[in-house]
């Protein structure tokens, strides 16, 4: 079990890094393992713990003089504890040339003080986000309510409403009545996690005659394909539930009066598929998200494609004088379309995203694979993370079979 984080005591740098810049190997190594058991013990990996653990203002000089404080930022601020550590470290994720930094001074580093090894990973982080901007189209950002940071084995909870009949407790409170309660309960079976992402192994002879940045567009590469697995996990589950939870209910845009007739798709039944978001949002689960593939995003990306046809009979009438109906409710304007190349074609999933999914991340996990780094004889990019999912409420979802 991780400690709390209350228990993280600030320190000055230099006792903080104690060891890591020693010229003997061997200690270096040892202080960087040690540095990444503190860490795991709090369940943070070393960006996060280095800035909690560490007491910049108490680092290397008098606060009072912020002017002469060699982590003092200008206007009153200071750097956090990971950047200090990083300045201290020698450990430069870009190059600039006008204040006489490197980035041969982090390869450098890394050569000479192997418990430096430890934030190789977060180096090439920094350095992958400072050189670029990266579009990532998938993502289980605007899949998820929320992604939580666990220490342990986490059971699929369930909600048990106190009035069977009455799921949304509508209405109001009778007087003297009891106040509608929903428990929640942990079942028996537990949330699945999966290891996602890859490394990058380079020798120390490679690391010391070329510059990190060498390392970006693989680091590139490792990140995107990360999220493209994440995604693709989490459709999955979105799609055929889990221990607890079914499979999402499958509807038909044809149900809705969709009409498919001469070659018609989705793209043609904008109505049809307003009534469908009317009939959830009217059973108290407006939907707000829409998944599916590139072939869905087009078709609903061509739904809105303009014409050259007049304006409607109401469009004329309100011209020349007629009330205007101001139509503002987000139920129609608010979806959002999360992209998913793993989602079936022809198919949407349609849910309400905030109480649908939750992403878990096992702590942890990428400071076990720093410690190796330390020790084995070569200079590893690790990207690699523990995540699970699990559904929320199981009756969130619907699966749109835009196809009849």
């Amino acid at each position: 079990m991780a400690k709390n984080l209350t228990e993280i005591k600030k320190r000055p740098l230099d006792l903080v890094l104690t060891g890591m810049k020693d010229k003997d190997a061997a200690v270096s190594a040892a202080a960087g393992s040690r540095l990444c058991s503190e860490a795991s013990e709090y369940g943070l990996g070393l960006r996060d713990y280095l800035t909690l653990a560490v007491d910049v203002q108490a680092s290397g000089g008098d606060a009072a003089k912020a002017k002469n404080h060699p982590f003092y930022l200008g206007e009153g601020q200071f750097m956090s504890g990971y950047e200090a550590t990083l300045a201290e470290l020698n450990l430069p994720f870009k190059n600039d040339f006008k204040q006489g930094v490197l980035l041969q001074a982090a390869s450098d580093t890394f050569q000479y003080n192997p418990g430096s090894r430890a934030l190789f990973p977060e180096v090439v982080d920094d350095m992958l986000q400072w050189q670029n901007k990266m579009d990532q189209f998938e993502s289980t950002k605007g899949l998820v309510a929320q992604t939580r940071t666990i220490s342990g084995p986490q059971l699929i909870t369930r909600a048990i409403f106190d009035d069977k009949d009455d799921e949304r407790h509508s209405g109001p409170v009778a007087e003297m009545s009891n106040i509608p309660v929903t428990t929640l309960t942990d079942s028996e079976h537990s949330v699945k996690f999966f290891k996602f992402g890859s490394a990058i192994r380079t020798s120390y002879e490679f690391s010391r005659r070329v510059t990190l940045d060498v390392l970006t567009p693989y680091a590139f590469r490792v990140e995107r394909q990360t999220e493209l697995d994440k995604v693709a996990a989490a459709t999955k589950l979105l799609v055929n539930g889990d221990a607890v939870f079914g499979a999402a209910e499958v509807v038909t845009l044809g149900a809705y009066g969709a009409d498919f007739t001469s070659s018609k798709t989705l793209k043609n039944n904008y109505v049809a598929l307003m009534k469908l978001l009317v009939a959830r949002a009217s059973k108290g689960i407006p939907i707000d998200t829409l998944v599916g593939n590139l072939d869905m995003y087009l078709e609903l990306f061509l739904m809105f494609e303009p014409t050259t046809s007049g304006v409607s009979v109401a469009e004329h009438l309100q011209k020349h004088g007629a009330p205007q109906v101001r139509l503002g409710l987000d139920l129609l304007k608010g979806v959002n379309f999360e992209l998913s190349s793993s989602m079936t074609g022809g198919f949407l999933m349609a849910y309400s995203r905030g109480d649908t999914l939750e992403e878990l991340t096992e702590a942890n996990s990428q400071i076990q694979e720093s410690e190796k780094a330390i020790r084995n004889q070569s200079v590893t990019y690790v990207k690699t993370i523990n995540q699970g999912y699990r559904l929320i409420f199981g009756d969130t979802r619907t699966l749109i079979d835009c196809t009849q």
